[in-house]
């Protein structure tokens, strides 16, 4: 009787409910510096436990950690949205490579994939890289275009289509060959040089985002290819001139995702040592 007493008490009550509201903003905060806020599957189930945790904590000596998690979290976006915090400090730079077109014959220009839309379109990030790529096989680089793409899990869908309306934009004739059904950018280099070392192309030319382009090109030189790495022309996210609190949280996830993936990959001895460029 005095548990349930305690438990209908006003002030327990409020304060169960100010730890259980602390706790979901510290998990939105959280969810929205990482992109999990993506994946509802993961954000609201997540969400209702962290709510439950954080109602139970502060009834508990243990309140505190309710308290100064939902400030960091707080802090954390308030410094990536509203300050140059990402642009300045972060050291966005360094996963990036950017390597000069050489003169050298390319086997193949390489376009990694970025996902696909609920209409079996390119996402706006495979959207640059493909347009990047299909603008070097306009100047020439390379006989011939290499396209990834990811299946949707739930119908198999791909960008198929959508990919071979955008090829169709340049005039000069070059075969598309597809990299089909990857899920990590280790099975788009794993299955490109299946594709590719028996036809003696093992000098490429990889497009992909610029963020992602020191991973991914370790990532294809691990399996043997020589790689000239080109960063896509990006319109998800300015590295330098990232002036919005849109545009800064856009950056800073794919930073915190690349050196997380890369964490990963050196974990799985995909890739070797740090980003060094």
């Amino acid at each position: 009787m005095t548990s349930d007493r305690r438990l209908l008490d006003p002030h327990t009550s409020t304060l169960a409910a100010l730890g259980g509201s602390c706790a979901l903003l510290a998990w939105l905060s959280f969810g929205v510096l990482t992109d999990v806020v993506k994946v509802p599957v993961l954000l609201y189930p997540l969400a209702v436990v962290a709510t439950l945790c954080g109602a139970l904590l502060a009834l508990t000596r243990a309140a505190r950690i309710v308290w100064a998690g939902t400030a960091i979290a707080v802090a954390a976006v308030s410094v990536v949205t509203l300050t140059p915090f990402v642009t300045t400090l972060l050291p966005t730079r360094r996963l990036v490579r950017s390597d000069t077109l050489s003169r050298d014959s390319f086997g193949a220009v390489i376009v990694l994939s970025g996902g696909i839309t609920a209409d079996s379109l390119l996402t706006s990030e495979a959207l640059d890289r493909l347009l990047t790529g299909l603008a070097l096989m306009r100047d020439g680089v390379a006989p011939v275009l290499v396209v990834t793409q990811p299946r949707r899990p739930d119908d198999g869908a791909t960008a198929a289509p959508d990919q071979a309306r955008l090829r169709s934009l340049v005039a000069r004739p070059f075969p598309m060959l597809t990299v089909d059904s990857v899920r990590t950018t280790h099975d788009e280099a794993v299955r490109a040089w299946r594709l590719l070392a028996p036809r003696g192309a093992t000098r490429v030319a990889v497009v992909t985002s610029p963020l992602h382009t020191a991973r991914a090109c370790a990532t294809f030189e691990h399996v043997g290819f020589i790689v000239t790495c080109v960063p896509a022309i990006s319109r998800a996210y300015s590295i330098d001139h990232a002036e919005s609190g849109q545009d800064r949280l856009a950056l800073f996830r794919a930073w915190a995702y690349e050196r997380a993936a890369w964490t990963e990959y050196r974990a799985r001895g995909w890739i070797e040592g740090p980003p060094t460029r």
